[in-house]
């Protein structure tokens, strides 16, 4: 009886730590910087997982809209035309192997973790050109990766409307001002 219990709790552990690193980390958790490509060509590019959107069911990787309020979403042709390399995703002049399972963020940029419940990317595929942008442009069905983009955020620059909108307040207070002063 005991050896039933013990092999009871040694296999309900072992099943405990192949789920533990299955978990989506929570959309309210804003991806950090450092697992996103910044800027490249006026959008941020994030390698979102090791395969494509809904490939092996839901919960597998999510679509873009998961994480909607940080502006991610699918690139449209024309700026997939511009993505990056894969090597794009190096950080630095960082060594990397293209393993699969790569799975080490201080080396390359990836979140999966944020979008699916792996914790690893597949880079060999990355190389040979198997990525999609998880709608129409690559396969959905043959383990593809996934990358999604976002417009780049460009907040030290205004915008022209704010610019606009700026240069009118100025010029209603010198209006008021000098209406004023008659």
């Amino acid at each position: 009886m005991k050896k039933m219990i013990a092999t009871l709790a040694l296999s309900l552990g072992a099943l405990v730590s192949l789920n533990s690193h299955a978990v989506i980390i929570d959309a309210s958790t804003i991806i950090p910087d450092e697992n996103i490509l910044l800027n490249f060509n006026g959008l941020d590019w994030v390698y979102a997982g090791p395969i494509g959107t809904g490939e092996w069911g839901p919960g597998n990787i999510e679509a873009p809209e998961y994480r909607a309020s940080e502006g991610w979403r699918y690139a449209t042709a024309a700026e997939w035309a511009l993505r990056p390399d894969w090597s794009d995703f190096i950080i630095g002049s960082a060594s990397v192997s293209l393993d699969s399972g790569f799975s080490d963020h201080s080396v390359y940029r990836f979140a999966s973790a944020y979008w699916s419940n792996f914790n690893h990317i597949d880079l060999s595929d990355a190389a040979e050109g198997r990525i999609t942008n998880g709608f129409d442009i690559g396969s959905l069905e043959d383990v593809y990766e996934t990358w999604y983009v976002r417009t780049a955020n460009t907040a030290n620059v205004p915008e022209s409307s704010s610019m606009i909108l700026f240069g009118l307040g100025m010029l209603g207070l010198f209006m008021a001002r000098r209406k004023k002063a008659i």
